[in-house]
């Protein structure tokens, strides 16, 4: 699930990553790194990206240690100022709110920082120096709203459902702006009939969507910001015996609980996002900033030095099973 946070200047970051491209470069393996790791929280997502950001660094040659600030700002910045006395090199940062980025590059003193999982916004980035890997985000929704307006090609006017992660996350606010934003553009009557944070939460989604059925608006498709909150809602109209059959379910992230739902005919579509390509990236470009490169060399850099982007992958029933493992 992509848990990411903040304002970011989509449009821009868009930009700059039509202009970079994803060209076939392969980044430099540097070794010998001392890398930290400040993740948002614990639990089994940053836990999860923490040990394969360890394995990916150690077969690199790469020193790996992570800490979880438990949401907490105070605690992130203590995190990065104890690692920078203990000599490390190099800082992967999932900021805990995009408003600290600065407060973040502060206590990192004059080490370079790799932020992912939460996007800082673009006038805290810094060419080779404070970089941003992860995926477009915009793209997520914008594949969305197209998936959506294929398969409504014939009406004139769509009722969506959106449930949307954290407020003022970046995977918030990209996902939901490429969907908006898309779906605008159609010319078509888009009415929002509900629109809801469920913090990427399965439960949550299912109790706002069954909140939402009480009111007995009529929704043509639900459109979640990630693949749980999508489950949720289908949970939630077929416990409400809603006939789902002409409803479509979008999510994000093609995870397996996803994977298995559009498998199921309980989801129809998601948008894999390329989470061991962005770990991949980020260990190299942490490597080659240690060593005072840059990351022109890396995979998907932009051209402005500032970010690595990972292009998302369309996903529905005619292709799930590249997708599952």
């Amino acid at each position: 699930m992509g848990k990411t946070g903040g304002k970011i200047f989509l449009t821009a970051m868009a930009a700059v990553l039509l202009t970079g491209g994803c060209q076939s470069r392969n980044g430099s393996l540097n070794g010998s790194a001392k890398i930290y790791y400040t993740a948002i929280e614990s639990g089994d997502y940053y836990e999860g990206w923490a040990g394969q950001l360890k394995e990916q660094a150690e077969s690199n040659g790469n020193s790996f240690e992570a800490g979880y600030a438990e949401n907490s700002v105070e605690t992130q910045v203590a995190q990065i100022k104890n690692a920078l006395k203990e000599g490390s090199d190099v800082f992967l940062c999932g900021l805990v709110s995009p408003d600290i980025a600065a407060e973040a590059k502060a206590a990192a003193g004059d080490v370079p920082v790799v932020f992912i999982n939460n996007a800082p916004p673009d006038s805290q980035l810094e060419k080779d120096r404070y970089i941003y890997v992860a995926s477009d985000e915009f793209m997520a929704g914008q594949y969305q709203a197209e998936y959506i307006l294929e398969k409504f090609s014939s009406k004139d006017e769509i009722n969506v459902v959106i449930l949307k992660g954290p407020k003022g996350a970046s995977g918030t606010t990209g996902r939901t702006n490429g969907l908006k934003r898309t779906l605008k553009a159609s010319g078509k009557k888009i009415n929002y009939v509900f629109e809801d944070n469920a913090g990427w939460n399965e439960e949550t989604a299912k109790e706002l969507t069954s909140m939402f059925l009480k009111t007995g608006k009529k929704a043509d498709c639900v459109a979640a910001n990630n693949d749980d909150m999508a489950v949720g809602a289908v949970t939630a109209f077929e416990e409400a015996g809603v006939d789902t059959s002409s409803i479509l379910f979008l999510g994000v992230d093609a995870s397996a609980k996803g994977c298995e739902a559009i498998s199921a005919g309980r989801m129809d579509f998601t948008v894999y996002q390329p989470t061991s390509a962005q770990i991949e990236a980020a260990i190299k470009a942490a490597g080659n900033l240690a060593s005072g490169k840059g990351i022109d060399d890396i995979e998907c850099a932009t051209e402005d030095g500032k970010y690595i982007l990972l292009p998302f992958e369309k996903v529905d029933a005619s292709n799930i099973a590249d997708y599952q493992q």
